[in-house]
């Protein structure tokens, strides 16, 4: 479950000692809000002193000395007004990120020590983050897209295929770029795969992967897609669609086939499957990973700065949100 790769030189004993420390755990997340040091979000003044709260709290209340305005590392961020101490989320964030796909929330806390209810409310938060995160994060350097639509869902009786009772729609993309390799002598191309964007989408047709794409990718792209989605992809602005591109080698799985694949056996393999009104967050976990494979040991500071620019979510909040995609796929 885990690729030891890609942490040989951090293990949770580093963590442990690094950060066990309530002090240093806030150092870490300071760090992140502010590589430059202190900044005051209402002023942007960069002088600061240190508050100490009457009631005994180690987290560190800094106030701007030329507005007095006072925040927190933890202040208009996700992790904002946690009761956890953040020496526990370092933990979790640590078993999430190691994972080569994913892990569920009982492992975790078991490995951990953290409750299994506060884990819960961490991994969701964490999904949030990632989901926010991944609106903004846009390709810039993109040689060609491999698109296709996938449906997802339980088996139920009744209609098959699109429009099926129980499952949704989702397209995807994987952003590639062309690498030039000599072998032996003779220039070959290959396309690497460099990063993959999900959308759930109301149903396979021009209109909704048209806005796909102009969301997703920039729009000098080729696309490369199968029959199954030609038709509605021709007439999409501003792109060269290549039909036979992703038919060439019918004997093998294409690098979209292989992602979609994997997305189900992470979900099947390590929650036993999900219930639709979570499918945006198990999609967001695993388009930020792959996105950010090749960062190897920044990983964890980087969803730690994704937890930093994410926005606050309370506990309701996120239950809300469940609440409301459920009653929407109830009345779809």
């Amino acid at each position: 479950m885990f690729k030891k790769s890609l942490f040989k030189d951090l293990t949770f004993a580093d963590i442990h000692t690094q950060y066990s420390d309530p002090h240093d755990a806030e150092r870490f997340f300071f760090d992140l809000k502010w590589k430059d040091g202190f900044v005051c979000s209402k002023c942007g003044h960069t002088h600061y002193t240190t508050v100490v709260r009457k009631n005994g709290s180690l987290r560190t209340v800094y106030q701007c000395a030329h507005c007095g305005h006072q925040e927190s590392v933890t202040a208009g961020t996700a992790l904002e007004s946690t009761k956890a101490p953040l020496f526990s989320w370092i933990l979790v964030m640590f078993a999430y990120v190691i994972s080569k796909t994913g892990t569920s929330a009982k492992y975790i806390s078991d490995l951990t020590g953290v409750s299994y209810h506060t884990t819960k409310l961490m991994l969701r938060k964490i999904k949030q983050a990632q989901k926010q995160d991944n609106e903004t994060h846009i390709a810039v350097d993109c040689d060609a897209i491999e698109l296709d639509v996938f449906s997802y869902g339980g088996k139920k009786h009744g209609k098959r295929g699109w429009g099926a009772e129980g499952k949704v729609n989702v397209a995807a993309a994987v952003i590639r770029q062309y690498v030039w390799e000599d072998t032996n002598g003779d220039e070959e191309v290959f396309e690497a795969a460099d990063a993959v964007k999900f959308k759930i989408a109301g149903s396979e047709n021009k209109t909704e992967l048209k806005k796909f794409l102009e969301e997703a990718v920039p729009g000098d792209c080729a696309v490369h897609c199968d029959r199954s989605s030609a038709s509605p992809a021709l007439d999409i602005a501003g792109k060269l669609v290549d039909v036979q591109k992703s038919e060439v080698d019918t004997d093998r799985l294409s690098s979209l086939d292989h992602i979609i694949s994997s997305f189900r056996s992470k979900v099947q393999g390590i929650t036993h499957g999900i219930t639709l009104q979570f499918l945006e967050n198990e999609l967001a976990d695993f388009e930020w990973k792959l996105s950010r494979r090749k960062w190897k040991k920044s990983i964890h500071a980087s969803l730690g700065r994704t937890l930093i620019k994410g926005t606050h979510q309370r506990r309701e909040g996120l239950i809300s949100h469940f609440k409301g995609i459920q009653e929407q796929l109830a009345t779809a």
